[in-house]
């Protein structure tokens, strides 16, 4: 552990001084200001530096682009560098020191917009940086992390696809005899319309509903030629 931190009850003593400070809106709890303080242990972050860039989704903690980055510099092992960041593209290029080229990590509008990932509208940038970083990471430099690491915006895709999925109402079969028997009863070619089109279950007698509609149309043209 850091020098600040040699026990569970020093990362409880700072996380309560974190809570009660109140500069961190997304804290609930002294429990969770430490968890986020502990989780920053294992991925060698100091304590105020996981408060900022450390977030809980779905219990699970995550980095912040810009630490995740931030590490692969201070590793001593690699480097990256940025060859395009825009608004529809971030490429970064891997580098394992001195000079061996590992690998390139491209993440580009239209990717993100196939995960569904939240505010890539306003901060395209940032969000296409964030992923092509965390892909590199895995791909390239995992050994900089004890664990697999991922940013926000991946979980929150995660939390997307977690979400139930709404099962479609199951409607009850029609009963044969009262379709049958509705349809006789109307009188008019806009009666028969609106009954066929009160309920999606009248798809399935389509020949009912024709049969009939030809029957209304002759008794039409036979009122018609009758006042004639």
């Amino acid at each position: 552990m850091s020098d600040l931190i040699r026990s569970t009850q020093d990362a409880m003593s700072i996380a309560e001084t974190f809570y009660a400070s109140g500069m961190f809106t997304d804290i609930k709890s002294s429990s969770q200001a430490a968890v986020k303080i502990l989780a920053g242990q294992e991925f060698g972050i100091p304590p105020f530096a996981a408060m900022s860039g450390i977030h809980l989704i779905q219990g699970k903690p995550t980095i912040g682009a810009g630490l995740m980055a931030q590490r692969v510099k201070k590793s001593g092992k690699y480097t990256y560098n940025v060859l395009q960041l825009n608004d529809a593209i971030c490429e970064i290029e891997f580098i394992q020191l001195p000079k061996t080229v590992l690998g390139k990590s491209t993440f580009t509008i239209e990717d993100a917009k196939k995960a569904g990932t939240k505010n890539i509208e306003r901060f395209p940038k940032n969000m296409l940086f964030a992923r092509a970083i965390s892909n590199g990471v895995r791909w390239y430099t995992p050994d900089i992390y004890e664990s697999v690491v991922y940013v926000p915006e991946e979980m929150q895709e995660v939390e997307q696809l977690n979400q139930p999925i709404q099962q479609a109402e199951v409607l009850p079969q029609l009963n044969d005899e009262a379709v049958i028997h509705s349809i006789e009863c109307c009188e008019s070619l806009a009666e028969l319309k609106a009954l066929y089109n009160s309920d999606s279950r009248f798809a399935n007698y389509k020949q009912l509903f024709s049969l009939a509609k030809i029957k209304l149309n002759d008794i039409q043209k036979n009122d018609v030629l009758s006042q004639q």
